[in-house]
């Protein structure tokens, strides 16, 4: 990565503290429990939502209407964060969807479920951009200070990590807590994700109150702000394309005679894709110069990964498949936050990686939407649609190819870049 430089680098944190390389395992401890409830309430929500009587079409609603409303959300989250701090933001976010677990515990009838798994949606998908944007600052602020910087690679896999050994459980923790039960495990485990909330906020709280009250842009020029924008529809474009396997993946498979042991493996093993990815990102791609790379590579693994799986493939084959989340999500992901954590200024990182969530909220959202619809009329077939979102999302990256090669050198005229795009 390269060296900030300057007092407009990542020194310009207000209150931000110093310590670099001792937050890389503090980091680490907050990524493991901050997603616990992931790694069950991915595969097993929808199945809960089935088991409080939400019909098809109404477990599409409740999943898609709230990644709608991340869109406005997100972006409101990361200004708070970026002015009051990622870890308070973190906090909050965590009380919210603990909250709402519990609420969801006594709900009846679609209105009040419906509500639960907006609030539980919310919180969810906000903490990843939080988290990220709490890394990247970390990084940045190391490097500017001549310090050892974590990897983002070697952060994040602590993330996969913990919901893998959460997935390898959950076909266990689905028979002992049948049907609408199954909320109690969830309850538990967001109590993890409470605790992780409450130390970000006591110990890595990055607050950029006072370049924000200065104001700034996102980014230091016109070309990178376009620059960014193309990658995060590319990522958007590629992560929407899971929407059918997140959606219905686990009724599918069930409905095709997987155990629920089979299904909880098959979710594992694409964490564990996902995991050894990051890892390999933490040694050989810490450097935005490879992100472009990743995209693509997550595009061309997405469009396979759903091509296959439109054919109905047999259960053995359906968990090799699963292999290709390290390309089709974990990919993606690197590349996304590397490439824009570097083009954004350093009062609006949490806003950049806030901006992603949305969008890929956004995207998620009407890919879930027209999954419900797709999968009643076509069945497997569906797939085919997610396959093309992957395919658009690499032809957006390479279009992010062509700009980055055409990018002004950093702090170059306003003019400069206008002439260079």
């Amino acid at each position: 990565m390269t060296r900030a430089a300057g007092p407009a680098g990542p020194l310009a944190d207000a209150g931000a503290p110093t310590q670099g390389w001792s937050d890389g395992p503090a980091l680490a401890l907050v990524a493991f429990l901050l997603f616990l409830p992931l790694g069950l309430h991915l595969p097993y929500f929808p199945v809960w939502l089935a088991a409080r009587g939400l019909s098809q079409a109404e477990i599409a609603a409740a999943l898609a209407t709230p990644l709608v409303l991340r869109v406005l959300a997100t972006p409101l989250v990361a200004h708070f964060a970026d002015r009051r701090g990622v870890g308070l933001a973190l906090f909050c976010c965590a009380l919210a969807l603990t909250g709402a677990y519990l609420q969801l515990f006594a709900a009846r009838g679609f209105a009040p479920v419906f509500f639960g798994a907006v609030v539980v949606s919310l919180a969810m998908g906000s903490m990843p951009a939080l988290a990220d944007a709490l890394t990247i600052s970390t990084i940045r602020l190391a490097e500017a200070e001549g310090g050892r910087a974590p990897a983002y690679g070697h952060v994040r896999v602590w993330t996969s990590i913990g919901v893998l050994l959460v997935m390898l459980a959950a076909g266990g923790l689905a028979r002992a807590f049948p049907g609408e039960r199954l909320i109690l495990p969830l309850i538990g485990l967001s109590g993890f994700t409470l605790l992780a909330g409450a130390f970000a906020a006591a110990r890595l709280n990055r607050p950029h109150a006072l370049g924000a009250r200065k104001g700034g842009r996102l980014t230091e020029d016109t070309a990178r702000l376009r620059l960014a924008v193309t990658v995060i529809a590319a990522a958007s474009l590629i992560q929407a394309s899971h929407a059918q396997v997140y959606a219905f993946g686990t009724l599918e498979w069930r409905a095709a005679g997987l155990s629920a042991g089979a299904i909880g493996l098959a979710w594992a093993i694409g964490v564990a894709s996902e995991s050894v990815l990051f890892l390999a990102a933490g040694r050989l791609f810490r450097s935005p110069r490879c992100a472009v790379a990743l995209l693509l590579a997550g595009a061309a693994g997405g469009a396979l990964r759903w091509t296959a799986m439109s054919f109905s493939p047999p259960g053995a084959l359906v968990i090799a498949l699963q292999t290709l989340h390290a390309l089709s999500f974990g990919a993606t992901t690197v590349g996304a936050v590397l490439l824009l954590g570097s083009l954004s200024s350093p009062t609006h990182r949490a806003r950049m990686q806030g901006w992603l969530a949305s969008a890929s909220a956004l995207s998620l959202a009407a890919a879930t939407f027209a999954a419900g619809a797709l999968t009643s009329a076509f069945g497997a077939r569906a797939y085919l649609a997610m396959a093309g979102l992957a395919a658009a999302g690499g032809a957006a990256a390479l279009v992010a190819s062509r700009l980055k090669a055409r990018l002004p050198p950093a702090g170059a005229p306003e003019r400069y870049s206008a002439a260079a795009s």
